[in-house]
């Protein structure tokens, strides 16, 4: 083994695992969350921290054992089968949960997505076509549904779109392209619902030590990044909390980026 092999692979050990600390407040005490994606890695934990400040959650998935999984670990969280690729029925959903708790629904979280291929030269059609739906495709409809119903029956509050780094990278890959429009998308919600009180963000995350990437808290070195790490589920679920609660109420149409220099400081890491 060479010396730079070497210290390439203590630095690794150096930065292997990091603990977080997640947020313990009321700034969401009396609101209810709805989570779509609620039982990935990034919606899981934001799952965890509204509860931690006080929230009362819905989660949503695509697997009925991963979101029953998920429930097992919640306290007091009511779970739905819904997916995000099939529209119509994922629209009935959604009025059919804001009717069932009399429209009290004030805060939406998007956290539904998938990663797909990354090589340009090799990427298909259903490739494209099945990241471009979750990722955007449901997203928008997302957001007229629950903007909408929240219109319909003036309530304020929060929709928080989760983004990614990758939206400030060039769009070589479906992921990238979906998360570029998905820029665009917040930026338009925001202008059509803060007239209603309505307040729409994006939260932007780096690489995560999710399962997404095959990582987790004990895997976190990325030597692509400039941070040298990734970030962990928690940390995004921290700034989570505060784009949702009162806090953010005048920050409208931006996205929160939490990416360790990622897609800022270097557009191709």
């Amino acid at each position: 083994m060479s010396i730079k092999s070497f210290l390439k692979r203590f630095k690794k050990v150096e930065l292997r695992a990091i603990n977080t600390p997640v947020l313990m407040t009321n700034l969401l005490s009396g609101h209810r969350a709805l989570i779509i994606g609620g039982c990935g890695g990034i919606g899981f934990e934001i799952a965890k921290a509204f509860q931690k400040s006080d929230c009362n959650i819905m989660i949503t998935g695509t697997n009925k054992e991963k979101l029953e999984k998920a429930y097992a670990q919640l306290n007091n969280c009511e779970f739905y089968e819904i997916d995000c690729n099939h529209i119509t029925s994922m629209l009935h959903s959604l009025d059919h949960i804001y009717s069932s708790h009399d429209y009290n629904i004030d805060i939406v979280v998007y956290a539904a997505g998938i990663h797909g291929p990354s090589n340009f030269f090799e990427i298909t059609e259903k490739d494209f076509d099945d990241v471009i739906s979750v990722n955007l495709k449901g997203m928008f409809f997302v957001n007229q549904c629950v903007g909408n119903l929240m219109k319909s029956h003036a309530i304020k509050g929060h929709i928080l779109n989760i983004s990614s780094a990758s939206a400030l990278k060039n769009g070589v890959t479906p992921y990238e392209i979906s998360k570029n429009a998905v820029e665009s998308l917040i930026k338009g919600s925001a202008q059509r619902l803060i007239p209603y009180g309505i307040v729409v963000n994006g939260l932007g995350p780096g690489p995560v030590a999710t399962k997404m990437l095959g990582r987790d808290n004990n895997d976190i070195f990325c030597e692509e990044n400039p941070s040298k790490r990734m970030a962990t589920a928690q940390e995004i679920a921290n700034w989570a909390v505060l784009l949702c609660s009162s806090i953010s109420d005048l920050v409208v149409g931006e996205t929160f980026y939490v990416t360790g220099g990622s897609g800022n400081l270097y557009i191709d890491r």
